[in-house]
């Protein structure tokens, strides 16, 4: 008998959605954190222990769920392959620096670096990069790719990466590919099977003693391997987890924000950043709470108005229009869509512009 039990039918994989539902968030309360204690001084107790706590985790499930979509990306050409990922990732790379050049001075892009890695879509760089090395590699296991990028941060940390200004560290991208080649790795595993319970609880007791390290120390733990191990035992837990979670309200809103992650990972920061320059509030538990509420509802409002406005998040393909809808199927997922609009999936989300209809309990 396996020792995975039975997972949901083949069809949308709601707990992903889910899981990105719930990183993306803790994306948004970190960047929250970070910005009012940059302009007010401080920010509430509970956002900055929340943000310290979920800091080893939230962009590797990022990656995790992303790099679980590799495999079917890589079964198109490698010319339609690679430009839809520029069209889904570089375009609103640039496109999304350029506008936070606008909001925070122009002088910061005088430092190549800062394109790299000196903001928040530095991610958006990271998976082109690992889609890339994802292609040049497609004939090896996505595994082997996982263990040689955990075997390179770990020789970078004996050079002293670790040193490095925390903006600009080169070895960022090489620590979070473990995580994006795992999810490729693992992906019929967590597709087919729901993840056993003995993943569950022993990961989820894991996670919660990784993250009271993470917050005594206040920076995220990097202990060559043992950090990624831990962290994506921790993920596998997530995932457990998140599969078995009923469709309450709450947990189809948290899909429903992961379906439309693009999204809030471009527009949150800088809304972020135009209320903390532009409204002089003491910091304290009320503040976080408005910033938390008015970031989310612009976010929501950004999804509703995507069938207008698509070319900020994927380059229109020549000849075709941005705002094109795509069809659905009963589930709410996107049915199968001409080749033109899957080359340009998002690389959070499996799901298309087509409104961003809220859910319903």
């Amino acid at each position: 008998m396996s020792s995975l039990e039975p997972g949901p039918p083949q069809g949308r994989q709601h707990w992903m959605d889910l899981l990105r539902g719930a990183a993306i968030l803790l994306v948004i309360v970190h960047h929250i954190s970070i910005v009012q204690q940059i302009w007010d001084g401080g920010t509430a107790h509970e956002a900055v222990l929340l943000s310290e706590a979920a800091k080893p985790f939230r962009m590797p499930a990022l990656l995790f769920a992303s790099g679980i979509l590799l495999p079917r990306s890589l079964e198109k050409p490698a010319g339609r392959f690679l430009i839809g990922k520029v069209r889904s990732l570089l375009w609103p790379w640039l496109l999304w620096s350029v506008l936070m050049l606008a909001i925070m001075g122009w002088g910061f892009g005088t430092d190549p670096l800062w394109w790299v890695n000196g903001m928040y879509t530095w991610f958006l760089l990271a998976l082109f990069v690992y889609y890339v090395v994802g292609l040049l590699t497609r004939r090896v296991a996505p595994g082997w790719v996982a263990l040689a990028s955990l075997a390179a941060w770990t020789v970078m940390q004996m050079f002293g990466s670790a040193l490095i200004d925390p903006s600009y560290r080169p070895d960022k991208f090489v620590y979070y590919a473990v995580f994006f080649f795992a999810g490729a790795a693992l992906r019929r595993i967590v597709l087919v099977r729901r993840m056993p319970l003995w993943v569950l609880a022993p990961g989820l007791l894991l996670a919660l003693g990784w993250a009271a390290f993470a917050v005594r120390i206040d920076r995220d733990p990097e202990v060559p391997i043992l950090s990624q191990l831990v962290v994506l035992v921790a993920v596998l837990a997530g995932v457990a987890l998140a599969q078995r979670l009923p469709r309450i309200r709450a947990v189809r809103m948290l899909e429903w924000l992961g379906r439309h992650s693009i999204v809030l990972y471009l527009v949150h920061l800088p809304v972020i950043e135009l209320l903390a320059r532009h409204l002089d509030l003491p910091p304290s538990r009320a503040t976080t709470a408005l910033f938390v509420l008015v970031t989310l509802g612009v976010c929501v409002l950004a999804v509703l108005l995507r069938p207008a406005t698509g070319f900020l998040y994927t380059l229109p393909a020549p000849g075709r229009s941005a705002t094109m809808p795509v069809p659905r199927d009963h589930d709410g997922g996107p049915s199968a869509p001409p080749a033109a609009v899957a080359d340009a999936e998002a690389p959070l989300c499996e799901s298309r512009p087509t409104g961003g209809r809220l859910p319903t309990p």
